[in-house]
C-alpha cells in the first residue's frame, strides 16, 4: 500500500508541475534564437477557434477535436534559402498533444520531445501539452540542418514532459503493428478510418480516451479499438448501446460475422470497452479479445 500511494503522489505531483508550468507559459518563451544568416521576419498568435479556421485552411478540425488553447506561429527567412515556419501548438494537456501526433506520425523516431519524426522539408514533435512543427518549402541539406537547429533549440526551451495516455499501455504488444495507432476522444475520428455509425454511439467525449491500432500482417489486419471510461457504469452503458445500434442485439460479450464476411467481436471489462474489427475468423477476434482483457487491471 506504502508503494502506491508513493505513486500516486509523484503521479499527483507531476501533474501538478504540468498545470503550473501551463498556466505560467509564454509561448513566445519557445521561440527559438535565429539560426546563423536567418532572422526572423513575423509572429502570430491565435487563440479564436474561428481564426484557426480561416489560418489552417481545412485542417483546423483536427487541432480543435483535440481541445486545442491557442498557436504561436513565427516565419524565419534567409535571403536565399527561403523561409521556415515554426507552429507551436498549446493543446492544453500532453495527450491531446500526443493525439495530434499520432494523427501526423507514421514512426516515432524519438529524436525530440516525447515523440517525432522527420518528413522531408519538416519535422514534427510533441513535449508535454505542446505540438510542434517546423516546416521548409524545401528539404536540402542545409534546410534540413536548419531545422534541426531550431527543434533541438525548441525541444531545449520546453522544460516539462509528457506521456502516453495510460490507455495505449494496455494494447496487447503482440502483433501489434509498429506505431501503428491513432488516440483521439471525439467519434469523428473513428469513423475517418473504420466507420461505426453517424451517431455517437460510444459517447465520447473529453472524458474517454479511446485507441484505435492495427494487429498482424497487411492480409490478415484487425483493428482493435479499447476505449477508457471515467467509471465502469459508463463503459457498460456504452457498451449496450454498441450492441444494440451496431451488434443488433445487447449482450455483454458476442462476435458476429458481418456483410463483407469478416467478423467482428466486443466485450466490457471494468472502465474498458474492448472491440474487434475485420477479423478473418471469430477465434481471431475474440482471442484478441481476450489479450486485451488479460491487460486491464482488476
Amino acid at each position: 500500500m506504502k508503494n502506491i500511494a508513493k505513486v500516486l503522489y509523484l503521479l499527483t505531483l507531476s501533474l501538478n508541475s504540468v498545470y503550473m508550468f501551463a498556466q505560467n507559459r509564454q509561448l513566445t518563451d519557445f521561440l527559438p534564437e535565429a539560426p546563423e544568416n536567418w532572422h526572423l521576419s513575423g509572429t502570430q498568435k491565435i487563440i479564436d477557434v474561428e481564426a484557426l479556421y480561416d489560418y489552417i485552411n481545412g485542417g483546423a478540425e483536427l487541432y480543435i477535436s483535440y481541445s486545442f488553447q491557442s498557436v504561436m506561429s513565427a516565419v524565419y527567412t534567409h535571403k536565399s534559402l527561403g523561409e521556415i515556419r515554426v507552429e507551436i501548438f498549446d493543446m492544453g494537456l500532453p495527450k491531446n498533444a500526443f493525439g495530434v501526433f499520432s494523427h501526423t506520425r507514421t514512426k516515432d523516431e524519438g529524436e525530440f520531445g516525447n515523440g517525432s519524426q522527420y518528413f522531408t522539408g519538416a519535422q514534427i514533435f510533441w513535449k508535454g501539452p505542446f505540438y510542434i512543427t517546423v516546416i521548409a518549402d524545401d528539404g536540402n541539406e542545409e534546410i534540413k540542418n536548419t531545422i534541426k537547429n531550431i527543434s533541438q533549440q525548441i525541444d531545449k526551451k520546453i522544460n516539462v514532459q509528457g506521456q502516453k495516455p495510460s490507455v495505449v499501455s494496455r494494447l496487447p504488444a503482440e502483433d501489434l503493428v509498429e506505431d501503428g495507432y491513432l488516440y483521439f476522444h471525439h467519434y469523428i475520428w473513428l469513423n475517418s478510418y473504420y466507420f461505426i455509425s453517424t451517431e455517437n454511439i460510444l459517447k465520447l467525449d473529453e472524458q474517454t480516451d479511446a485507441v484505435l491500432a492495427k494487429y498482424a500482417a497487411t492480409a490478415n489486419r484487425m483493428y482493435l479499438l479499447l476505449i477508457e471510461y471515467p467509471s465502469s457504469q459508463m463503459a457498460a452503458e456504452a457498451t449496450e448501446l454498441f450492441s444494440l445500434k451496431y451488434m443488433g442485439r445487447t449482450a455483454e460479450k458476442q462476435t458476429r460475422k458481418i456483410e463483407d464476411g469478416t467478423f467482428v467481436a466486443h466485450s466490457c471489462k471494468n472502465q474498458y470497452f474492448i472491440a474487434v474489427f475485420n477479423a478473418a475468423t471469430a477465434l481471431d477476434a475474440e482471442e484478441l479479445i481476450k489479450k486485451t482483457e488479460a491487460g486491464i487491471p482488476m
